[in-house]
C-alpha cells in the first residue's frame, strides 16, 4: 500500500501545473504585481483504489513575462482493504518565464522544485527534494489555441523508483463564446515504478466558463489510456485573479 501511495503522490503534482482543468500549460503570465489563486479538486477512481486531491496554487506576477508560484496539494487515498490516508503532499515552488513570442505564437520555460515537506512514512511525500522543468509552446489561431509541453523531472528518491522522468502533452482550446471555452488534452510520461516500462497516458476533455476576465470556473473528465495510468477522474475548479 505504501508504495502505491508514494507513486500517487509523485504522479499527482506532475498533473497540476496548468490552467484548470488542463494538464498542458500555456505561456500566459499574470503581469507585474498581479495575483492569481487556483483551487482545483479531483476525484479519481481505479480498480483497486480511490483518491481525492485538492490543489491550491498561488501565483504572483514579478514581471510582464515572469511569474512565481507556490503549490500546496492535499490528498486522500483509499486503497481497497485499507483505510483512508490523508494529508498535504510535498510543497512545490514554480516559476514561469515567457522568453520568446511572436504575433500568434510564444515559448515559455517553467522550472519547479518540490520540497520534502510531507510525510514519507504515511506515503504522502517523496522524502527528498525533486526538481524539473517544462518547455511550453503556444499558438493562437482565431478562436483556437494550441498548446504543447515537454518536460523533465529529476525524481530524487530512496525507494528504488526511476530518477529520470520525462513527460509530453498537447492540448487544444476552442472559444465557443467570449465566456465559454471547450478544451481537450492528451499526454504521457515516464512511469516512476522501475518494475514496469509502461508509460502512464491520459486523455482529458473539459469546459472553462469565464463570467468575467478575473474569474474562471471549470470542469473536466480525465481517463487513463493504459493499465499504468491512474484510472479515470472528474475534476472541478475555480481561478480568481486580482
Amino acid at each position: 500500500m505504501k508504495k502505491f501511495l508514494i507513486l500517487a503522490a509523485i504522479l499527482a503534482p506532475l498533473a497540476a501545473h496548468a490552467t484548470n482543468p488542463l494538464v498542458s500549460d500555456d505561456t500566459g503570465t499574470q503581469d507585474t504585481g498581479n495575483w492569481q489563486l487556483e483551487l482545483n479538486s479531483e476525484w479519481l477512481t481505479q480498480p483497486t483504489s480511490r483518491q481525492q486531491q485538492w490543489t491550491n496554487t498561488l501565483t504572483y506576477g514579478v514581471l510582464p513575462n515572469l511569474d512565481v508560484a507556490i503549490q500546496a496539494p492535499y490528498q486522500r487515498t483509499h486503497p481497497d482493504g485499507d483505510g483512508w490516508t490523508s494529508g498535504f503532499t510535498d510543497l512545490q515552488l514554480q516559476a514561469k518565464w515567457r522568453f520568446l513570442e511572436g504575433e500568434q505564437w510564444s515559448l515559455g520555460f517553467k522550472p519547479f522544485v518540490t520540497l520534502p515537506t510531507a510525510s514519507q512514512d504515511r506515503g504522502l511525500g517523496n522524502g527528498r527534494a525533486t526538481t524539473g522543468a517544462n518547455l511550453l509552446m503556444q499558438y493562437n489561431l482565431d478562436r483556437w489555441t494550441f498548446l504543447a509541453n515537454v518536460g523533465y523531472t529529476w525524481n530524487n528518491n530512496g525507494l528504488g523508483n526511476r530518477t529520470s522522468l520525462w513527460n509530453a502533452s498537447t492540448a487544444v482550446l476552442f472559444s465557443v463564446t467570449e465566456e465559454v471555452r471547450l478544451v481537450g488534452d492528451i499526454g504521457l510520461a515516464t512511469n516512476p515504478d522501475s518494475t514496469t516500462s509502461t508509460k502512464p497516458a491520459y486523455a482529458l476533455v473539459g469546459v472553462i466558463y469565464s463570467p468575467t476576465k478575473d474569474l474562471d470556473l471549470d470542469v473536466g473528465y480525465k481517463r487513463g489510456l493504459n493499465p499504468a495510468s491512474l484510472g479515470h477522474s472528474v475534476q472541478a475548479g475555480v481561478t480568481i485573479r486580482w
